[in-house]
């Protein structure tokens, strides 16, 4: 694994850099953002882990750049920036995770290994449930051809759901999936995740409720009946 760090407190950068390596990563450093989009267009990284205000190009812009270029290389971002205005932009620009300053170069390493883990086991490719699929790339749901409207964590709440489907699911195993992103996740918030997505890919597809167990996703269409029956849980 080969990470970028992306940072301009040369001993914050050195500390990141050491604890990645004995974590197995390997490891080079960019000390503004100009630096370090140069690095990342020759190509060849799993993972970059960004500060927001570097020299010659701050973090967002550099993101953006990214993004706009169809980079979708995992981006861990850590700042001291820990406004809730700064988080969402940051994840809406892109980033796939958002750590503030001050954290423990532990859960640093955590959460670059399940960034990491999660690019390397989905691979981009496109997930197929019936008449349901899921681009990766796009962070993009359809039904039959046509793109639907959900909110990043129902997106990924779906994305796992097609990763499992035919298996039960529970609500811990999703909270661990979400676990990632800065906000904390309680048992209602799943609930209402999966409320959110029936509505939204419709009563008559096959995401199954077993009533205090979790959930699954079936690859073929149920009677909508049964559905409506458990989607009050």
């Amino acid at each position: 694994m080969k990470a970028l760090v992306v940072e301009d407190n040369v001993n914050l950068a050195n500390s990141i850099a050491a604890t990645l390596i004995e974590a197995a990563f390997s490891i080079n450093v960019a000390d503004d953002g100009e630096k370090a989009l140069h690095m990342l267009e020759q190509g060849g990284y799993d993972l970059v882990v960004l500060d927001l205000g570097l020299p010659k190009l701050d973090g967002i812009s550099l993101l953006r750049k990214l993004r706009h270029a169809q980079n979708n290389i995992p981006v861990l971002i850590i700042s001291a920036r820990d406004s809730l205005d700064q988080r969402i932009l940051g994840l809406e620009v892109g980033a796939d995770d958002y750590l503030c300053k001050p954290f423990s170069l532990e859960e640093v390493v955590a959460r670059a290994r399940a960034l990491v883990r999660r690019a390397k086991h989905f691979g981009g490719e496109t997930l197929q449930c019936g008449r349901l699929e899921f681009l990766p790339d796009a962070m993009e749901l359809r039904l039959d051809g046509k793109p639907l409207l959900l909110h990043r964590r129902e997106l990924e709440v779906m994305e796992y759901l097609l990763i499992n489907q035919n298996r039960l699911v529970n609500k811990d195993q999703i909270i661990d999936r979400l676990s990632s992103s800065d906000e904390p996740v309680s048992y209602a918030a799943v609930e209402t995740y999966i409320s959110r997505i029936r509505k939204k890919i419709g009563y008559d597809f096959g995401l199954k409720t077993v009533r205090g167990l979790g959930y699954y996703l079936a690859p073929q269409d149920i009677e909508s009946n049964n559905v409506k029956d458990s989607a009050h849980e």
